[in-house]
């Protein structure tokens, strides 16, 4: 767990100090007056992720005055950010709410990670740091007051937090499971030997089920025969039905094809005589001739059809050059009756169309010449209204003559067709009378096969009688049959009730057999989980994983017990020790030697027992980060430095440089300022009236 950011909220000593980053951040210290609020920085961070601090009541946690803290902690595991926010809310009970988020790179945004409870929550917490508040204050975090929170403990204790540590709480698991496992065989034995035995009581009774399954067979091999019997004759009379319908069948068929050769002949023997009819050349001749007799007859009505039309046209021409005429003649006579009429009116000797000089002898002239050219055109117009009329009447007459032509004509197409259909039918006599030779021979084998057809239906409508007969006399009826078939089903299922009783009988056997060869089993698996749930426990697999890496711990300890005390001191860890009765007992025994020999750990001074236990607990903390149980990147120092002299402060200092490669993070509080410019970084944690502050420096 590597810290990224802080935000607090009405914490212990803080109100609302705003985010404390720990971004580029390797070693720094955490500097200010006692009581100012560092050590509570830590505090703030073990209660987000576990809900604990030096003080586990939410009440004295905080800030005095406010009824609600927030304390949100932004962290790297693994490669991976995550953020934890805890919240709790004074009240009568008091109210906890906890969030568990994971950052989405590719979403840039946090994904909700929280379960439905805070048990839950907390869980997938703890899942994901490896470790509990207790592993952590005993190694990655020197607590203030409780640098010796490892090395004071019972060696029982100590034992725990370091298979903690080392992760050894799956071998409690495996225990706990090697237990249950052991029970749930002793159970599954039982439960076998109660099934065995009554397997044994239904065994007993196969002498029994096997007399009834030999009398079963003897009543069911009689009712066979029976039935056997009965079918036999039924499958006689079913084939005997079966050949009766196929009979009446082929009747059908053969009354069927007999009628259809019948028609075949009828219609075979008019083609034939159609086909006679269409191979008489002679007749087809004389038709011949007749047609082409006649179409001679009709060229010249041909001839006279076309003067007919051409006349018609000359006197239809001519009458409507004439009914022009006439109505021309109308409109040109009108101006003449108008002069006359003026010049007959006129008193003076002017003529009143002209303008010029007018005697009576000149316009007597003007009006004869003017009534002469008015009679002229009168005369003109009758005469062609006369000749019109004989006109139309020259054409109704050519009509006439011409309509009779066009009736005698028509018969022409008919007998060019006509001449056309004998000239081919004259082409293909020879064909067709080879057709109706084959025809004609087609029609007399048709004749023979109609003979033979109803030879042979009437054998087999003797055949159906005989048959019918049969049938009508036999005496099993389907009702027989019926009854046969339930008394012979009755006897098999007898026979399998009882068979069946048997084979279960037998499979009870092989069952008996194969539950004897799982209960010896289940005997050998209760042998060897007993074996493991005694590898699982305290003294056997964590035991020895423990006495592996207590010479490893003991060796770091020791690397940096010697830097910090030129080598005056050293640690030696024992895993088992010697009872008064003589037994090894299994222990993790912690002693100090120095110059004067080996004394405990209590008889040393304070800055001296600080340092051990400052160099036990960082060996603690590089074991937890090299392990891969927990991967711990950063460390916590609260303090110590107080009980140290000048040249044990420097030991300290150089010892944490020392490991600085060790961890991503490392985080040291002190209150004394000689030493606050030791360290790289600095966060200065200062009291205000609005709470403490804190500035990275």
């Amino acid at each position: 767990m590597i810290p990224v950011e802080l935000e607090i909220q009405s914490f212990l000593a803080y109100l609302d100090p705003g985010l404390l980053s720990f971004k580029g951040i390797h070693i720094a210290c955490l500097a200010g007056p006692n009581g100012a609020g560092k050590s509570s920085l830590l505090d703030a961070m073990t209660w987000a992720l576990w809900g604990k601090a030096r003080s586990n009541s939410p009440s004295e946690l905080i800030h005095h005055g406010r009824d609600r803290m927030r304390v949100a902690l932004t962290f790297d595991q693994e490669g991976d950010r995550f953020k934890v926010v805890r919240q709790w809310k004074a009240g009568k009970r008091g109210s906890s709410l906890l969030e568990f988020h994971g950052w989405d790179s590719s979403a840039q945004d946090w994904n909700n990670l929280s379960a439905r409870t805070m048990r839950e929550t907390q869980e997938r917490i703890d899942s994901l740091l490896r470790m509990d508040y207790e592993t952590f204050v005993n190694s990655a975090l020197l607590v203030q007051g409780r640098a010796d929170e490892f090395t004071t403990k019972t060696p029982g204790q100590r034992k725990q937090v370091l298979a903690n540590i080392l992760g050894l709480s799956q071998w409690e698991t495996f225990e706990t499971r090697a237990k249950k496992r052991i029970g749930e065989v002793k159970a599954e034995i039982q439960r076998l030997d109660g099934w065995l035995e009554g397997i044994q009581r239904e065994l007993e009774a196969q002498p029994e089920r096997t007399q009834e399954l030999t009398a079963a067979e003897q009543v069911a091999e009689q009712a066979a025969e029976s039935l056997a019997a009965a079918e036999k004759q039924w499958a006689d009379l079913e084939q005997a039905r079966k050949d009766m319908v196929s009979v009446q069948r082929q009747i059908d068929e053969l009354t069927r094809r007999i009628q259809g050769t019948k028609r075949e002949l009828q219609e075979s023997d008019k083609e034939r005589k159609d086909l006679e009819k269409r191979a008489d050349k002679t007749a087809i001749e004389a038709a011949l001739g007749g047609v082409r007799e006649e179409l001679a007859k009709l060229e010249p009505l041909r001839l006279q059809q076309e003067q007919l039309h051409k006349r018609r046209a000359e006197l239809s021409e001519e009458a409507s050059h004439l009914r022009g005429t006439n109505e021309a003649l109308g409109p040109q006579t009108e101006p003449l009756k108008t002069r006359v009429e003026i010049l007959q009116a006129a008193d003076e000797p002017v003529c009143p169309t002209c303008g010029q000089a007018l005697d009576e002898k000149r316009r007597k002239q003007l009006l004869d010449e003017l009534d002469g050219e008015v009679i002229g055109r009168r005369k003109q117009y009758v005469d062609n209204r006369d000749r019109i009329k004989d006109l139309e009447g020259q054409i109704t007459a050519v009509d006439k003559e011409a309509r009779q032509l066009d009736a005698d004509l028509r018969q022409q197409a008919g007998l060019i067709k006509r001449d056309a259909g004998l000239e081919s039918a004259l082409a293909h006599a020879d064909q067709a009378a080879k057709q109706s030779t084959a025809l004609g021979m087609k029609i007399e084998r048709w004749r023979k096969e109609r003979e033979t057809d109803q030879s042979h239906r009437t054998e087999l409508e003797a055949q159906a009688e005989d048959a019918e007969r049969a049938l009508k006399t036999a005496s099993l009826t389907q009702a027989d049959l019926d009854k046969l078939r339930i008394e012979k089903r009755l006897a098999d299922e007898r026979v399998g009730g009882a068979r069946q009783q048997m084979a279960a009988l037998q499979t009870l056997q092989k069952q008996r057999e194969e539950r004897l060869q799982e209960r010896a089993q289940l005997a050998d698996d209760a042998g060897l989980y007993e074996e493991l749930r005694e590898a699982f426990g305290k003294r056997g697999v964590p035991a020895m994983i423990i006495e592996t890496v207590v010479p490893e711990l003991e060796r770091d300890a020791n690397r940096l017990l010697e830097r910090m005390t030129e080598s005056r001191l050293r640690v030696s860890i024992e895993t088992q020790r010697l009872t008064k009765g003589g037994d090894v007992r299994e222990a993790l025994d912690i002693s100090i030697s120095d110059k004067l020999g080996t004394r405990p750990y209590e008889l040393y001074s304070g800055g001296e027992a600080f340092r051990i236990d400052f160099a036990i607990r960082i060996a603690l903390s590089q074991l937890l980060a090299r392990r891969a149980g927990a991967q711990l990147r950063s460390l916590f120092i609260d303090e110590g430095f107080g009980t140290q002299d000048a040249r044990g402060r420097e030991y300290l200092i150089d010892a944490i440089s020392s490991i600085q490669e060790d961890f991503d993070r490392i985080l040291v509080i002190t209150h004394i300022d000689e030493l606050k410019d030791a360290f790289p970084s600095r966060i200065e944690v200062r009291k205000t009236p609005e709470g403490s502050q804190f500035e990275l420096i």
